[in-house]
């Protein structure tokens, strides 16, 4: 597995993933970033091998030149990690996800040298994407990226895409690709059940009151204006406080706003301890994804599976091109909307808002449909099956 990082207490996707590989009975090796990119090592986590490369940092650089180098040199650093540790050995399949694209050559490589097959976790559509919303301006970042891509979807057996939007998004783009390595694979996410130890609502005064919820990264691709109109449009009334927690190059200008518009309706953390964060996040009473309409790619944000995963309804304000608000609208767990739609971003919000019928049939249909397609054990047996029928 490539770019995995179980490191550390707490996990993702990917460390979930990797976790139910081993719980089924596999051999794991992972190779990830050194978290202080001061050394490559050999080190066992989480009961798996772990190969920690020496690379430049990626996460958390605002110079997007300084980012730019070091994706572009990931795969020299992997490779040179690969060679030191694991040369000589066979692999059966070698698992990627998507960001970083930039990953793609060095697969191909591993599945030369090892005779593994290759399954491309593609959870977003690089360059396009990046490209949409102008966070990539350079002609030639561009088609260094999309060449990148290429050389992905070409190595890979498999192709994973999170929803039918996705799968087609990539046919148009590049209908030389085999279609039946295009397949179907929902984001996922492990169902914390632990028992919560202490009220967080009530300790931030929120006890009595319709708390929407905000959680993740707040970038560019998380257009904190549609944040800001709900906030602005029910700022009279009392009952609803909108929290936002998480961190990201937009955090500051949303905070400014809010602090300019006078609205005492948003709370800002940028972070709380894991366990009450889980323990708060399961008291909300809704659950906000809000995309950038820019996006000129199927948006499948992952924060809506760990909505559901807690029975959190979804109102989702989505980009035109995406087909998840009818992923989340069919499964029965919350309404979507086009955040430019005012009038009906407000008339389904308010659907919700003064409806607790609604909001409780969509706790339960949304946990249902995470229960269904994406938990880490129904993701594993779904790659299971598809990997099966290629051989």
């Amino acid at each position: 597995m490539l770019n995995m990082a179980p490191e550390g207490k707490g996990g993702g996707m990917y460390v979930n993933l990797a976790e139910e590989y081993v719980k089924q009975g596999h051999e794991v090796t992972v190779m990830a970033p050194d978290v202080e990119h001061t050394r490559c090592y050999l080190n066992q986590e989480r009961n798996m091998r772990v190969i920690r490369v020496n690379s430049k940092q990626t996460q958390g650089v605002p110079n997007m030149f300084k980012k730019g180098v070091a994706l572009a040199t990931l795969g020299y650093f992997y490779k040179k990690a690969y060679n030191k540790y694991l040369k000589n050995e066979k692999f059966d399949w070698i698992l990627m996800p998507t960001p970083p694209i930039t990953l793609s050559k060095f697969a191909g490589y591993v599945k030369q040298k090892s005779g593994a097959q290759f399954y491309l976790i593609l959870r977003d559509i690089h360059p396009q994407s990046t490209w949409s919303i102008g966070l990539l301006h350079n002609k030639l970042e561009y088609i260094y990226l999309d060449r990148q891509a290429r050389i992905g979807y070409r190595y890979a057996d498999l192709i994973g895409c999170m929803s039918q939007g996705n799968i087609d998004f990539i046919l148009q783009q590049y209908p030389y690709i085999e279609k039946q390595k295009l397949v179907l694979l929902y984001n996922w996410l492990a169902d914390d059940q632990t028992p919560a130890l202490k009220d967080v609502r009530k300790e931030l005064n929120l006890k009595d009151k319709f708390v929407v919820l905000f959680g993740g990264t707040i970038g560019k691709g998380q257009r904190i204006e549609n944040i800001v109109f709900l906030a602005e449009h029910y700022k009279s009334n009392n009952d609803i406080v909108f929290i936002v927690i998480g961190k990201g190059v937009e955090k500051e200008r949303l905070i400014r706003i809010a602090k300019d518009k006078n609205l005492q309706n948003i709370r800002f953390f940028d972070f709380m301890p894991q366990q009450d964060y889980l323990n708060f996040i399961r008291s909300v009473d809704l659950g906000l994804v809000s995309i950038n309409e820019q996006y000129a790619v199927p948006t499948c944000p992952s924060k809506a599976v760990s909505y559901m995963s807690m029975g959190i309804p979804i109102f989702a304000m989505i980009n035109p091109g995406s087909d998840y608000g009818e992923v989340i609208e069919n499964a029965g767990a919350g309404y979507w909307t086009v955040g430019s739609d005012k009038e009906r971003t407000i008339t389904l919000f308010d659907k919700i808002y003064l409806n607790p019928d609604i909001r409780k049939r969509m706790s339960v249909a949304g946990h249902d449909f995470y229960l269904q397609y994406c938990t880490p054990e129904v993701t594993y047996q779904t790659m299971t099956t598809q990997m099966y029928k290629l051989q």
